[in-house]
């Protein structure tokens, strides 16, 4: 009776273990096998903010699809963003009409192109992200406000190209 109910408890853990998903390269296309990230194509005045976004894709897309390789030329697929526009507005004010927050907001567009199919498999238009800091804290745009809004486009450009595979 022992061993009956181990067995039965051991199925039904691998059972409900089954069931749980986790997003790996194994569900991409098996003939994409190279990717190739462009530099961003930055609109705006801020030069280095193009290269953190990009160096962040990069290495999302290597934890997120393992699998497929980055190379410079004649790659599978083509992976391109734009940074279309980055701003860094006062939100919140203090009774004495001092700043204490500002929201810093970046828009991009993103293109993922399957070469071998020659098709779109990911576009999307004026996706955007922010990040708030607060001054009252000792936070800056960089450090604080552009890296949160940076880390919450960089999720969100890998997500929704990843999930459209």
């Amino acid at each position: 009776m022992m061993k009956k109910s181990f067995l039965f408890l051991v199925s039904f853990v691998v059972l409900v273990l089954s069931g749980c998903y986790s997003f790996t390269a194994s569900t991409l296309p098996s003939y994409i096998k190279t990717v190739k990230i462009y530099e961003v194509d930055n609109k705006t005045l801020d030069p280095v903010l193009a290269n953190v976004l990009r160096d962040g894709i990069v290495e999302l897309f290597r934890k997120n699809a393992s699998s497929v390789r980055m190379v410079n030329e004649n790659a599978n697929a083509d992976f391109e963003i734009t940074l279309l526009s980055y701003t860094n507005r006062p939100e919140n004010y203090s009774a004495s009409d001092l700043v204490e927050t500002y929201r810093v907001t970046m828009r991009v567009n993103v293109r993922f192109y399957d070469n071998v199919r020659d098709r779109m498999i990911y576009e999307g238009k004026n996706l955007s992200a922010d990040g708030v800091y607060d001054v009252l804290a000792n936070e800056t745009e960089d450090r604080h406000g552009q890296a949160r809004a940076v880390e919450r486009l960089q999720e969100l450009i890998i997500t929704n190209a990843l999930a459209k595979w």
